[in-house]
C-alpha cells in the first residue's frame, strides 16, 4: 500500500485517499486542529506550514527518503493550492500547473483570459486608485462590483452604485483595512477587481477533471444577501433549471477551466446567469466548493467529488456507486441579527432536517454580517424537490430564537 500526501487536514480528502487503498500522510499548519477524522484515517500528521513551498517542499522530501516516493500531493484547502501544485509537479505527479494554481486564485489574471469570450464583463484591476480612476470613467450610476483579487468568503465584496459609494469605499479601505488588505500590504498595495454588476440568479458548478476533460458533477443554487456584500445564505442540489440554460452554464464552466488549463482534479465555479447576457462567471477555484457544497452533491446525486477527484488524479474509476439519501439537498446559514454578545440560542424541531452546526455558541461575541466568516452555523435539509428541501432548511433557520445582548 502506497501513501498519498494530502496538505490541509480534510476529513472528506483522507477519506477519499483512504477508500482508493492508499495511506493518507497529512501535512497541517502548526496550530491547525486536527478533526478526530482525519487522525482516523492518516497514516500520521506532519505540522508544517503548508503555505509556505520550502518549508512543505521540505517535509515532502523527508518523507520520501522514508516512505518512497508519493502516488499523489493532493490538496483541499484554499491556501495550499498553490504549493501543492508545485511540489506534484516538481515530483512528476498529476495535478494543476502552478501557473492554473495561480491564476485561479488571482480573479485578475481569470478576466484577462476570459475577456475574449461571452463569459465575463468589463472590469479593471489594480490599487484602489486605479479601480477608483475606472468608475469615474464612466458615468455616474453605474453598478460595479469591487473585491480583493484574490479574496474569498465574500470578505471585502462591495456594490459600488455610484461615486459616492465609491468615495466611501476609498475611505473605508484606506482607513480600516481588512486582513487581507493587511497582509497584501506586506507585499506591496493591496489589490482590486472590479466589474460590471451582472444581475439574475447565482449559481456554482462541482466539477472533477481528468487530463482536460471535464465532468459536471452538479449545478448548485444559491441565495445571497442583497447589494452591497452578497453573503451567501444558501445552497441548493440540484438547481432548478430548464436544460439549456444548465447547458449553456456547464459550457460556460468548460470554457473556463480549458482557458485557465484546469485539467486534473476538483473545481469549483461560480457565477450568475444574467438575464439578458447569459452566463456571468464570478470566479473559479481548483478545489471543492466551501460551506457544505459537497456533502450536498454526495447527498443529492451519491457523487462525492473529494473521491472522484482522487480517482480522476489516478487515472482509475470512481472507487464508489453513487447512492443518494434523497432527490435534494440544501444547506441554510444562521445570520447574526445584531452584533453583541449571543446569550441564549433555542431550536425548534422539525421533520426533514439532517443536521445542525453552530460555529457559535452562548458567550460568544457576534459582528454585523460583512462575509461569510460572521454567519453563526446552518442547518442542512434534504427534500424530494429542491424546493422543498430549501423550504425546509430555511424554515428552519427562520426559526431559530436568538438572544443577542449588546455590547455598546
Amino acid at each position: 500500500m502506497t501513501w498519498m500526501c494530502l496538505l490541509g487536514p480534510s476529513p472528506d480528502g483522507a477519506r477519499a485517499i483512504a477508500l482508493h487503498g492508499h495511506r493518507p500522510v497529512v501535512l497541517a499548519s502548526p496550530g491547525t486542529p486536527v478533526p478526530r477524522e482525519v487522525a482516523a484515517h492518516a497514516d500520521r500528521v506532519v505540522f508544517c506550514d503548508i503555505t509556505d513551498h520550502d518549508a512543505a517542499g521540505a517535509a515532502v522530501d523527508r518523507l520520501t527518503t522514508e516512505l518512497g516516493p508519493p502516488r499523489l500531493v493532493v490538496s483541499f484547502t484554499e491556501l495550499a493550492q498553490e504549493v501543492c501544485a508545485r511540489i506534484a509537479t516538481d515530483l512528476g505527479l498529476p495535478s494543476v500547473s502552478p501557473a492554473a494554481a495561480a491564476r485561479a486564485r488571482d480573479k485578475a489574471a481569470m478576466r484577462r483570459l476570459l475577456a475574449d469570450t461571452p463569459y465575463a464583463w468589463p472590469y479593471a484591476a489594480g490599487a484602489a486608485h486605479d479601480i477608483a480612476a475606472a468608475v469615474r470613467a464612466e458615468p455616474d450610476g453605474t453598478s460595479w462590483i469591487v473585491k480583493p483579487a484574490d479574496g474569498a468568503g465574500s470578505a471585502g465584496v462591495t456594490a459600488l452604485d455610484s461615486y459616492a459609494d465609491l468615495e466611501r469605499w476609498q475611505a473605508e479601505v484606506t482607513a480600516r483595512p481588512t486582513a487581507h488588505e493587511t497582509a497584501a500590504q506586506q507585499t506591496g498595495p493591496a489589490r482590486y477587481i472590479a466589474e460590471h454588476a451582472a444581475t439574475g440568479p447565482e449559481f456554482s458548478v462541482e466539477a472533477v477533471s481528468t487530463a482536460g476533460r471535464h465532468t459536471v458533477l452538479a449545478i448548485t443554487a444559491k441565495q445571497t444577501t442583497d447589494s452591497p456584500h452578497f453573503i451567501e445564505t444558501g445552497h441548493m442540489v440540484p438547481a432548478l433549471l430548464p436544460e439549456d440554460d444548465a447547458e449553456r452554464i456547464r459550457e460556460a464552466v468548460r470554457c473556463v477551466l480549458d482557458r485557465l488549463e484546469i485539467g486534473h482534479g476538483a473545481s469549483h465555479t461560480e457565477l450568475r446567469l444574467d438575464p439578458e447576457h447569459g452566463p456571468v462567471v464570478i470566479e473559479t477555484h481548483t478545489r471543492v466548493g466551501g460551506d457544505c457544497i459537497p456533502e450536498l452533491v454526495k447527498l443529492a446525486t451519491g457523487q462525492d467529488q473529494y473521491e472522484r477527484a482522487i480517482a480522476a488524479l489516478l487515472g482509475t474509476a470512481s472507487a464508489l456507486t453513487p447512492v443518494p439519501a434523497a432527490p435534494a439537498a440544501a444547506i441554510s446559514f444562521v445570520t447574526p441579527p445584531a452584533a453583541g454578545t449571543l446569550t441564549a440560542l433555542a431550536l425548534t424541531p422539525m421533520d426533514g432536517i439532517l443536521r445542525w452546526e453552530f460555529d457559535r455558541v452562548p458567550g460568544s461575541r457576534l459582528t454585523e454580517l460583512q462575509s461569510s466568516h460572521d454567519r453563526i452555523g446552518y442547518v442542512i435539509a434534504l427534500g424530494e424537490t429542491p424546493t422543498q428541501a430549501m423550504e425546509t432548511a430555511t424554515k428552519a433557520t427562520a426559526n431559530i430564537h436568538l438572544q443577542v445582548t449588546s455590547t455598546h
